[in-house]
């Protein structure tokens, strides 16, 4: 009872699921991805060995198409099912079965394929792949792009209440924990997508300042320090995280001034961060003397 989409960037390659459904916690059964190997969506009376076992078999050298043979052969009630499997290459294979709930039907598009079921009419999954074929910008806003699409097409005829988008990379790095480029959900909400709609713009932004301040610590604070001046962090209120992060990159490049009133500015609304800026100190992640000079409570050096 549900709504997806499937599909592959062209340029990087990474690959997607984002869903949508008046379900409860869409994200935790529909969505399964492995990076180097592909992406499946399993919906409908879903069933997760689709999910589980077919990244299995596609990291065993199967086919879109022979993963959706093998396991339709083993499944009770394959009928039921409507399943979406695309491969590293590209290679795409879909099935609704015969029992799913109307409307349902699926239709593959270029790099992507969207399905559907209990839903308004054939218009949700036909806008859905006209809107991803001819969107731009990164994996995961074309994936939501693409389910605001369905939803203005009619939906679920239920209504909405949950989604979830999934990306990963193409070519494993070696270190799994950085082949996935978002994993999000949101699971219980009126307006679900929308949700998504942010966190995925604050997660793209605190993926930034995680790295410029790593860079930072690194041995190359002033590019780092650059870099944070371009992204317009928010203020205090809204992530103070940032805020701390930002300060000692900008006093790590040496603009001391600037570091000591963010943080001035960061103590009067959450305090708390202030106090882990002095605990990286402790840590050895940042100089105790430049913290000492930048860190609110301590007054500044005087000129000359």
């Amino acid at each position: 009872m549900t709504y997806s989409i499937v599909a592959r960037d062209t340029t990087t390659g990474e690959m997607g699921v984002a869903t949508q459904s008046q379900a409860f916690a869409v994200g935790s059964s529909v969505p399964f991805a492995l990076p180097g190997q592909g992406v499946i969506a399993s919906q409908s009376m879903a069933e997760p060995m689709y999910g589980q076992i077919g990244l299995d078999l596609l990291r065993g050298g199967f086919t879109a198409q022979e993963v959706l043979t093998a396991l339709r052969s083993v499944d009770p009630h394959p009928e039921r099912r409507q399943v979406a499997v695309l491969h590293v290459s590209g290679d795409l294979a879909v099935y609704t079965g015969d029992n799913c709930v109307a409307g349902a039907g699926h239709q593959v598009g270029e790099g992507c394929v969207a399905l559907a079921n209990m839903v308004s009419s054939p218009e949700v999954w036909e806008s859905m792949v006209a809107t991803f074929e001819t969107s731009q910008g990164a994996l995961a806003q074309r994936l939501l792009l693409a389910l605001h699409a369905g939803e203005d097409a009619g939906g679920d005829v239920r209504g909405r209440r949950s989604a979830a988008v999934f990306v990963v990379r193409a070519t494993p790095t070696g270190r799994p924990w950085h082949d996935t480029v978002v994993d999000l959900r949101v699971d219980d909400s009126d307006d679900p997508v929308a949700e998504l709609d942010q966190l995925v713009v604050r997660l793209a932004r605190y993926q930034d300042v995680v790295r410029a301040f790593q860079q930072a610590i690194g041995g190359d604070p002033v590019t780092a320090d650059r870099v944070l001046e371009e992204l317009r962090l928010p203020d205090p209120h809204s992530e103070p995280d940032h805020v701390l992060w930002r300060a000692v990159v900008a006093g790590l490049a040496g603009r001391e001034d600037a570091a000591r009133a963010l943080l001035t500015e960061l103590a009067d609304v959450a305090p708390q961060f202030v106090e882990v800026g002095r605990r990286f100190g402790d840590a050895g992640l940042v100089d105790p003397d430049l913290l000492s000079r930048i860190l609110p409570g301590v007054p500044a050096p005087t000129a000359g």
